[in-house]
C-alpha cells in the first residue's frame, strides 16, 4: 500500500498497541518499535528515524509534543491517533495539527489510508 517500512508507534494502551502492530505487519510494514512512553521514544529517536509515525498525543508520561516536534524537524509524516481531539486553544494542538488526526477506534483501512496519505504528502 505504501513505501514506508519503518514505523514508530507511540501508544500506552497495550491492546491498542498490539492491534496496531499486527495491522501494520499484515499491511507489509516493518514495525521498528512500539513505545508506551515519550521518554522511551525520545531515547530511540536519538539514534533512529522512522519513515512514518503513529502517535497517541497523551501517553503515560504526558503529552508527546516533543516527539511530534522531532518528527516534524526530520520531515517524518505522522498520524495522530487519539480517543480525544486536542482542545483548539491547547498549545500542543499546533504541532499535532501537522499530522492527520484519527479518532480511536477507526476502521483499519482508514488508518492505513491516512499513513499512505501522510507518506505521499511529505515524501
Amino acid at each position: 500500500m505504501t513505501e514506508a517500512r519503518s514505523v514508530l508507534v507511540l501508544e500506552d494502551e497495550p491492546i491498542i498497541a498490539l492491534d496496531l502492530e499486527e495491522l501494520l505487519a499484515e499491511a507489509g510494514f516493518e514495525i521498528v518499535q512500539v513505545f508506551s512512553s515519550c521518554a522511551d521514544a525520545a531515547v530511540w529517536l536519538e539514534a533512529n528515524t522512522p519513515e512514518v509515525g503513529i502517535l497517541d498525543p497523551r501517553v503515560r508520561d504526558g503529552f508527546c509534543t516533543s516527539i511530534a516536534q522531532t518528527l516534524l524537524q526530520r520531515s517524518v509524516p505522522f498520524v495522530v491517533y487519539s480517543g480525544q481531539a486536542p482542545a483548539p486553544d491547547d498549545e500542543a494542538s499546533s504541532v499535532f495539527s501537522k499530522g492527520i488526526f484519527l479518532t480511536k477506534p477507526c476502521h483499519p483501512d482508514i488508518l492505513l489510508n491516512a499513513i499512505a496519505t501522510e507518506t505521499l504528502r511529505t515524501g
